[in-house]
């Protein structure tokens, strides 16, 4: 019985744990700070910032190590076809220290996908230093500036940002 009296009090903890688990940190980036990434695609050309300037956009920063990365991809993907038509872009940046990881992955999703419209998938140039803390998504506004930083699961106070920031 002794069990029992603990049961209140080990329903609140769990309540605590799964809420806390299931957020996201965010953080509230300054609105003029510029999204700054050096990268490339798959192909080997380069990435600026500028190529999704005048767009709303989210970077997406995984690996193909981290569970929770691979599995927020088709989420990620599904929204980009519904604003198919707005003014938004979606960038996945692969952070993987190894890049024939990242090669191998869009190489096997390409074979089943066509990559959607608005969607550039890059990989961080190595000479910068990858997330302590994956995934991590930065939404963007339409002038480059990083308005948001959301850590861990895919938030979807991202998504609601978004839409407040698409005409």
């Amino acid at each position: 019985m002794p069990f029992l009296n603990r049961l209140p009090t080990l329903a609140l903890l769990a309540a605590l744990a799964c809420a806390t688990g299931a957020a996201s940190a965010q953080t509230a980036a300054k609105p003029t700070a510029p999204l700054a990434l050096a990268a490339h695609s798959l192909t080997g050309a380069p990435f600026t910032p500028t190529q999704v300037r005048g767009k709303v956009t989210i970077v997406f920063y995984w690996s193909t190590a981290c569970a929770v990365c691979r599995d927020s991809l088709p989420e990620l993907r599904a929204n980009l076809a519904g604003w198919r038509d707005k003014p938004f872009a979606l960038v996945t940046v692969n952070v993987d220290p190894n890049p024939t990881d990242w090669q191998a992955y869009e190489r096997i999703l390409g074979q089943t996908q066509a990559p959607p419209k608005g969607l550039l998938a890059v990989r961080q140039d190595t000479a910068l230093p990858a997330p302590t803390k994956l995934p991590l998504t930065l939404l963007v506004n339409a002038q480059g500036q990083v308005v948001a930083r959301y850590e861990g699961r895919l938030a979807p106070e991202a998504w609601d940002g978004v839409a407040d920031l698409l005409p």
